[in-house]
């Protein structure tokens, strides 16, 4: 039987991620600032007072906050809200967030989507808060938004999301944000290949993961001895992760199509870098993002 804090709690990590979002949104300068002012909401009233004043806010990104890991969630949740625009612009059947968290997609971008049906999972100890604060803070939620309640240990991907209306053999979108790598490598492989059997051919899937070498604490990388201890102290160590230069053997074994690959120094460039080529701020050196496609034509591998 699993031990793991998030079964009887809200993750940790999950709310980090939520704070460092509602931080980002107060960056002065736009090209940096985050895009998710509607994560403010889901804070406690005392966090989202501290975050006004500039002092404690960078207390927080100082003491609080693992080396790049503010960086990399502002990157990251930039690179993902642009796909997500995408599927809705590009009139998908279906969103899949998978371990949404704190999540607020499916709202902020409610005014463009025209029959896109969202679906966000994750354990009921981090989805039921969430969805009591967006009640008693009396947020608007799209008839499109589908709550799902899951454990991803006990509960099999496709009975849950069958049950909660998700129709196969539709062009659907999968967002598998800060999930992988802390999940075993036989619940990636299970999810891949519900993607694969369960989504149309050119479906996408955009998720985060962290290099095989950070597991077996190979210390190679900013901030990698800081965001492991974080994450481990949280009772949500990681379990899952690829060697550097696999993503794309990996992906195609799966049956799918490596369309992008974020490295951190990636990130740093697009997202980081001001006008004049000074990067302003370094990523940590742990996590990659992956967008890929259900490649259908190529068949996979037998892993």
């Amino acid at each position: 039987m699993s031990n793991r804090r998030i079964e009887k709690t809200s993750s940790k990590t999950a709310a980090y991620t939520c704070v460092s979002r509602a931080c980002a949104t107060y960056e002065k300068d736009p090209r940096f600032r985050g895009p998710d002012k509607l994560s403010r909401v889901l804070l406690p009233v005392p966090v989202k007072l501290m975050l006004q004043i500039a002092p404690l806010r960078m207390l927080f990104l100082r003491k609080l906050s693992p080396p790049g890991i503010y960086e990399y969630v502002l990157a990251r949740t930039k690179i993902i809200d642009a796909i997500f625009i995408k599927a809705l612009y590009n009139h998908y059947k279906q969103i899949v967030l998978l371990g949404a968290g704190f999540d607020t997609r499916a709202l902020r971008f409610a005014d463009i989507n025209h029959g896109t049906t969202i679906f966000e999972l994750d354990i009921s100890t981090t989805q039921k808060p969430k969805i009591e604060i967006l009640c008693r803070k009396k947020v608007w939620l799209p008839p499109e938004l589908v709550f799902v309640p899951i454990d991803f240990n006990t509960e099999r991907l496709s009975e849950v999301l069958s049950r909660a209306g998700y129709q196969e053999g539709q062009k659907s979108l999968f967002i598998w944000e800060g999930v992988t790598m802390y999940i075993t490598p036989q619940a990636v492989d299970n999810t891949l290949a519900f993607i694969y059997s369960s989504a149309a051919s050119e479906s996408l899937i955009a998720f985060d993961y962290i290099y095989s070498s950070v597991l077996r604490q190979e210390k190679r990388f900013y901030g990698e001895q800081e965001i492991f201890k974080t994450v481990s102290n949280a009772g949500e160590g990681w379990t899952f992760g690829l060697e550097d230069g696999e993503i794309l053997q990996f992906l195609s074994e799966r049956g799918f199509k490596l369309i992008a690959n974020y490295t951190p120094s990636d990130m740093e460039k697009t997202y980081l870098t001001a006008e004049n080529g000074e990067c302003v701020g370094r990523v940590n050196g742990t996590h990659c993002i992956a967008i890929a496609s259900v490649n259908k034509e190529s068949p996979k591998s037998q892993i």
